[in-house]
């Protein structure tokens, strides 16, 4: 019935946006020294310090998201240890094991439960049921949130602010799986980036640009840098090295300048919250969760999820709930368009 496709699963099905194109191909005009020392990587390093308000850090340049996870999280998690993460984290369902396999064995244990994020509370409990006999259970390292939580829900500051001092409590670090950082931290209105980091304990940061305006861009942020002595050690063995960095840290120069960062995430976000707006009209579909960011989550039958692909509209199939209803997830980018919107809601209205 419908030609066009209609991607609406997934954010980085988006392209490049300008600024970023440009800023790779001056990047490729420029002739500077490689891994790392080159005059975009020192630029990052300041504009970072600048925007995160510390000068005590240290940053990696990275290419892959699952890279910047697991190393970032290496640089603490040793073959004994383990890291405690919500059941539903990336590292823990959607990263084939890296972070095990990049610390020689680690272990992720998991914290269950309907809300998507870690509780105070619970991870409390976790560590007094680890920690009781001792014996045969592996070192606890540290505790790695996600923000936004996979189902598209935010850290409020106080709830990062009560896992943080938990675990500087009990000598853990924590690692933020920050993928969506930008849309979490423009749906917070007037938090600055440090707010929503180390001044509530975080002691790294694993920054994603990919899904938000940049080619392939990612970036560990250690305001704890201790710990980035530790992972200068693990990059090489690990095979993330990049000759030229410069074409990475260009990107990400270009992505923080003039706050276009933010800027490209708060139209993602106005994109899903119309979305999710005219999605709650029909009776079909039942909206899960609140949208914070650029992620609606919708249970239907399998009927209807069927109808929708029919009508060349490509969600994410991201859960089974039972035999006969699915969580499907849309997620919309800084290209979404209303028009590309009321495009998939006059498609839906056909059917439904």
């Amino acid at each position: 019935m419908y030609e066009e496709k209609i991607l609406i699963g997934t954010d980085t099905i988006s392209g490049i946006s300008p600024q970023i194109l440009d800023a790779i191909a001056e990047a490729s005009n420029t002739k500077t020294m490689p891994y790392g020392n080159d005059i975009f990587t020192e630029k990052c390093k300041n504009i970072v310090k600048n925007i995160f308000e510390k000068n005590d850090l240290e940053i990696i340049p990275m290419v892959s998201g699952t890279a910047s996870n697991s190393l970032a999280l290496s640089s603490f998690l040793r073959s004994y240890g383990s890291i405690i993460c919500h059941s539903d984290a990336h590292i823990n369902k959607d990263e084939g094991g890296a972070p095990e396999f990049f610390s020689g064995g680690g272990k992720l244990l998991t914290i269950s439960n309907s809300l998507g994020r870690i509780e105070a509370q619970d991870l409390l409990k976790k560590i007094d049921e680890i920690n009781f006999k001792r014996k045969s259970s592996s070192l606890i390292s540290g505790v790695s949130i996600t923000q936004l939580a996979e189902n598209g829900t935010l850290y409020p500051l106080d709830e990062i602010d009560s896992i943080s001092k938990i675990c500087k409590k009990n000598n853990l670090y924590l690692h933020m799986d920050g993928a969506r950082f930008s849309n979490a931290l423009v749906s917070q209105g007037l938090i600055s980036p440090a707010e929503a980091t180390w001044k509530v304990g975080v002691d790294c940061l694993s920054i994603g640009a990919t899904k938000n305006g940049a080619m392939a861009a990612e970036l560990i942020i250690f305001f704890n840098k201790k710990l980035a002595r530790e992972a200068k050690y693990l990059i090489k063995q690990t095979g993330h090295v990049i000759p030229k960095t410069r074409f990475v840290s260009a990107q990400l120069n270009a992505w923080f300048k003039d706050g276009l960062w933010l800027e490209l995430a708060k139209l993602a976000n106005e994109n899903a919250l119309y979305l999710r707006n005219q999605l709650s009209e029909f009776n079909d579909f039942k909206i899960l969760y609140p949208t914070q960011g650029n992620e609606v989550f919708v249970k239907m039958t399998n009927l209807s999820y069927q109808k929708i692909l029919k009508l060349n509209i490509i969600p994410n199939l991201w859960n089974k709930i039972d035999k006969y209803h699915l969580v499907v997830r849309f997620v919309t980018s800084f290209e979404t368009t209303t028009s590309q919107i009321d495009e998939i809601i006059n498609r839906l209205k056909t059917y439904f």
